[in-house]
């Protein structure tokens, strides 16, 4: 089952959304990405220990969206952080994103790879992230 590890609201602005005020479909792996670098900055170990370790790198290897209901332009969504994985070499990361009365608008799942910086293979999931993600 996975585990909520962070939420924060988000409003869906103008330039969110196609002609049509709809959410445009890549800002919603935007604003999932948005709300994991948010938890990262909100998290002990900090932004920068995620997204500019010198040790490692963390390119996103999979992601995928499930669009439920249209998100519309001057919208007010909570977006979920949820761990849904922690592998050996990956962790994967589901954002939900829910209108106002609690409707799911949309699901976006991320699996992130970690890699060595300096000979680029993959690498097990560092001790001091696994122990930050599971203990949340």
């Amino acid at each position: 089952m996975a585990q909520l590890l962070f939420e924060k609201s988000i409003t869906v602005h103008f330039g969110d959304t196609d002609p049509q005020g709809i959410l445009y479909f890549a800002r919603a792996f935007e604003l999932a990405h948005e709300t994991i670098e948010d938890f990262w900055a909100a998290n002990s170990l900090g932004w920068a220990f995620w997204f500019q370790n010198s040790d490692f790198t963390v390119p996103l290897r999979h992601a995928e969206a499930d669009f439920q209901k249209p998100a519309r332009a001057g919208e007010i969504c909570s977006a979920q952080l949820y761990l849904v994985r922690v592998g050996n070499t990956s962790v994967e990361f589901q954002v939900e994103l829910y209108d106002s009365s609690g409707s799911l608008l949309t699901t976006v799942k991320t699996i992130h790879v970690f890699v060595d910086r300096r000979s680029l293979k993959k690498m097990n999931v560092p001790d001091r992230i696994r122990e930050q993600l599971e203990r949340n």
